[in-house]
């Protein structure tokens, strides 16, 4: 069965095997919402112009939105979202539904540091949320990225954002937010990006889990005690996701807050307590799952993490 459904759909086997496991009786399900046209979502800019008359605007351009959370849904457009004056004014940016979940969580304030900010989505919602006050530190290592992240940050009319080409292993400074949506193998962005049923393997999911402990350790270094990490990735692998924040758990000084959103009218999944029959620590539930085959969007995870107090 695995062997047909790997060549049916087009994934390695060995990576199928996994799904499989994880998703048991759903795997059909989940490899058919795999398949799904990615849809198209705005984020309206508040620091420019209000939702409605975004709406308006491009109601009047034969644009059709339906509101989802945090944004639109564009069910119809007689042209591309990019190709508009709103788009090219900074009036919206175009961002995933289930990513658009992710900066409301942080309840970003004074100084944030986006510890992986390249190309800006989610570093351009949180200036958005502080209202262009605070100041947002946003690091990359990618050069090309990086000239995204900056377009972006003009576009949108960010004023609250130091833009630092270095590694977030290198950097110090002390903050009591911090975002790490943390580099990973991407395989919840397999709608957008179908290479990523093939292109990923076990040597690339164990690589990014070592970074992202990394990058985690080194971000709870930088918070102050009281202050809240908020780590997400777009992979659907425990080895990623819960695997990384019960190992934080026992090796950081962090407990795990609660979260609760939705996304297309569905609440976030728990987080998986029992991966490929290990059992982790039991506030592993509160991180919270996002599945292409049950919100209808990218697959996502994300956990809000507190550092306690000495």
């Amino acid at each position: 069965m695995i062997q047909k459904l790997a060549k049916t759909y087009g994934y390695r086997q060995e990576i199928l095997e996994r799904y499989c496991e994880l998703f048991g009786d759903d795997i059909e399900l989940f490899l058919k919402a795999n398949e799904a046209e990615p849809r198209t979502y705005i984020r309206s800019n508040s620091l420019k112009i209000s939702s409605s008359e975004l709406e308006q605007r491009l109601l009047k351009r034969g644009v059709q939105l339906r509101e989802v959370e945090h944004g639109f849904l564009i069910e119809r457009s007689p042209f591309s979202a990019s190709s508009t004056p709103e788009y090219l004014l900074g009036y919206f940016y175009i961002q995933g539904i289930a990513e658009m979940q992710i900066a409301p969580l942080l309840h970003p304030e004074d100084v944030v540091i986006d510890m992986c900010a390249a190309p800006g989505g989610k570093t351009t919602h949180l200036a958005q949320l502080m209202r262009n006050e605070g100041v947002i530190l946003a690091l990359d290592v990618n050069e090309e990225k990086i000239k995204a992240l900056k377009a972006n940050i003009q576009r949108m009319g960010v004023t609250n954002t130091i833009v630092y080409a270095v590694s977030a292993l290198d950097f110090s400074y002390t903050c009591s937010r911090i975002l790490l949506d943390a580099p990973c193998t991407g395989s919840g962005i397999i709608r957008k990006d179908p290479t990523r049923k093939y292109s990923r393997g076990s040597t690339d999911i164990a690589f990014c889990s070592r970074l992202q402990r990394d990058l985690l350790r080194k971000g709870v270094e930088s918070l102050v005690p009281g202050g809240i990490l908020l780590y997400s990735t777009c992979s659907l692998e425990p080895e990623e996701n819960e695997m990384v924040i019960d190992w934080s758990l026992r090796e950081l000084p962090v407990v795990v807050e609660p979260l609760e959103f939705t996304v297309n009218g569905v609440s976030a999944a728990e987080g998986i307590t029992s991966p490929f029959g290990m059992v982790l620590h039991r506030d592993i539930r509160k991180c919270r799952r996002i599945f292409p085959h049950v919100h209808d969007s990218n697959g996502m995870f994300v956990a809000r993490l507190r550092k306690c107090h000495d």
